[in-house]
């Protein structure tokens, strides 16, 4: 039976994540984020360039981990214009595609938190807490200015500080 999505791969989120987290150091961008739609299988993934935060996002895949996909294929199509010299931006691109929804599991929890505050999953408690306290201080939407701009701060903080109170239930000193 062929797929009907735009991903033809198998990889769970925290393959995807890994593979986010090389194209990044590769890219030279060290501020980026996954972001998960706690109610449903959307993903994003923001990252700072130039200054700029640029968002991918998918919800239409059927799980969290093929929209996860998705936005790694794109950032790794922008890398690669990038090298090549294309510029520009691309605003309101929509991938079309996708199976019945599946129920998916909450089992890359871990993973995506580590990702969040930009530590490996084999960091000890000491960098992700010296990590979190450099993230917030960037993030805090007391630094910045005008409505929209401590909006996303304000979303960044709360996704940040979810993260940091995860791992440190899962990795923090008792």
């Amino acid at each position: 039976m062929s797929k009907i999505s735009v991903i033809d791969s198998d990889k769970p989120v925290s393959d995807t994540l890994t593979d986010l987290r090389r194209i990044f150091t590769d890219w030279g961008i060290e501020e980026w984020e996954p972001i998960p739609d706690m109610n449903g299988r959307a993903y994003a993934v923001r990252y700072l360039k130039a200054g700029q935060w640029v968002e991918i996002s998918s919800e239409l895949q059927p799980t969290k981990a093929m929209n996860l996909r998705v936005c790694y294929q794109v950032i790794m199509y922008l890398k690669l214009w990038e090298n090549r010299g294309v510029t520009g931006i691309a605003k309101g691109v929509t991938f079309v595609g996708g199976l019945a929804l599946t129920k998916e599991t909450a089992t890359d929890t871990f993973e995506e938190s580590c990702a969040t505050l930009g530590v490996d999953s084999e960091a000890s408690w000491e960098e992700i807490d010296r990590t979190y306290k450099l993230k917030v201080q960037f993030a805090h939407p007391d630094t910045k200015q005008g409505d929209e701009e401590k909006k996303q701060a304000e979303a960044r903080f709360k996704r940040i500080d979810r993260a940091y109170n995860y791992l440190k239930k899962v990795k923090g000193t008792k």
